[in-house]
């Protein structure tokens, strides 16, 4: 006969029954609301951040060369102005005499100018416009639309001039309106010149997910900086493909042009996960509203940096999309341009985010691991 395993009355006083008590896990409304609340702030900042570059931009400022004396320079500002005020806008073209054509191609390849007007030299000569349409295709079309008023008012003032036999040649000449030359054209995959446009998005985000990836999969400090430097190479390689060998949407890709799309995936990357190192988690949300809700908007990589209003479109090349933007346009298209700042800037942005990653190793005392008690 198996013992009875019943506890008698003395042995449960000593062990007396274990009770439970139920645990509410459950996060309190209050925290509940101010998340929501939070999220929607959040969703709120990013509407504001890439809608206000739209909003507020207003073509101006861009830099356009005349070739001819400043009798026409004067002429030509004059007629814009009447017809600024005539709209109700203002004049888009800050005019610049060169004195010659040559001289205006040359600053058009070198970006220093967007395009340039050149001014007949007889009567029954046609207005020329030169225009880069990979500099921006929005832009190569407002000098072509200005070029053909200015084209037809300088053709009715010249109709009153000449004698009646040639008349019919000058009002001839006006309806052919200018000729148009595209310095710098746009490759045949990207005739509108969105692809560089809608590619500075992506780079931005896959700057921020590769930091965020790094910063909570990688620990240690050498391990970090070989996984920055690794990404930001093979994630340049890859983009490159994509844009170029895939879409056709780049000229041939050099050397160059890999290294400023890896130097800027690094330096989006290094400053994630070097913030991340030094100031922990909140690093990810501060390095994110540098390059997503401030240096994105004010990139110029949708619509001309002269565009925004003040000195933002200034102040964005010196962001990490805004010098990436620059970078890559005028690697791509413009061999001519200086690209010394959008090296430096990206090269900057590099160096302070491994900075950060060294600052972060000696803020946790050099230890790459957890240390387990035995």
């Amino acid at each position: 006969m198996a013992p009875s395993t019943s506890l008698t009355a003395p042995e449960r006083a000593e062990h007396p029954t274990p009770t439970y008590e139920k645990v509410d896990r459950r996060s309190p409304w209050g925290t509940a609301l101010r998340t929501a609340a939070l999220a929607a702030t959040v969703v709120t900042l990013v509407l504001l951040a890439f809608l206000w570059p739209t909003v507020t931009s207003t073509p101006k400022d861009l830099p356009v060369a005349v070739v001819g004396d400043q009798a026409t320079v004067d002429r030509i500002q004059a007629g814009m102005e009447q017809q600024a005020e005539h709209t109700g806008g203002q004049v888009p073209f800050d005019l610049q005499r060169v004195d010659s054509r040559e001289a205006a191609v040359q600053g058009i390849r070198e970006r220093e100018l967007y395009g340039a007007f050149v001014a007949p030299k007889a009567p029954t000569d046609r207005l020329e416009v030169l225009t880069a349409g990979a500099a921006n295709a929005s832009v190569a079309q407002m000098l072509t639309s200005a070029g053909q008023g200015m084209s037809t008012a300088v053709a009715q003032q010249v109709a009153q001039q000449v004698p009646a036999q040639k008349k019919a040649a000058v009002l001839q000449q006006a309806l052919a309106g200018p000729r148009v030359t595209d310095v710098v054209p746009l490759t045949e995959g990207d005739p509108r010149g969105a692809g560089l446009a809608v590619a500075s998005l992506p780079l931005t985000i896959g700057g921020l997910l590769g930091g965020v990836l790094l910063s909570s999969g990688v620990r240690g400090t050498w391990r970090r900086l070989v996984g920055v430097l690794a990404y930001a190479a093979l994630g340049g390689l890859a983009m490159v493909a994509v844009l170029d060998w895939w879409f056709n949407l780049l000229p041939a890709p050099g050397l160059a042009l890999w290294a400023s799309i890896a130097l800027s995936l690094g330096a989006t990357v290094a400053l994630i996960v070097g913030l991340h190192s030094a100031i922990g988690a909140p690093g990810i949300g501060i390095g994110a509203l540098l390059t997503m809700l401030i240096g994105n908007p004010i990139s110029g990589a949708q619509s001309p940096a002269e565009f925004l209003p003040g000195a933002w479109g200034a102040i964005g090349q010196f962001f990490v999309p805004g010098a990436t933007g620059t970078l890559v346009r005028d690697l791509a298209y413009f061999p001519d341009a200086s690209t010394l700042q959008p090296w430096l800037v990206l090269a900057g942005w590099l160096a302070l985010g491994l900075l950060l990653v060294v600052v972060g190793h000696h803020r946790t005392g050099g230890h790459g691991h957890e240390h387990v008690e035995a």
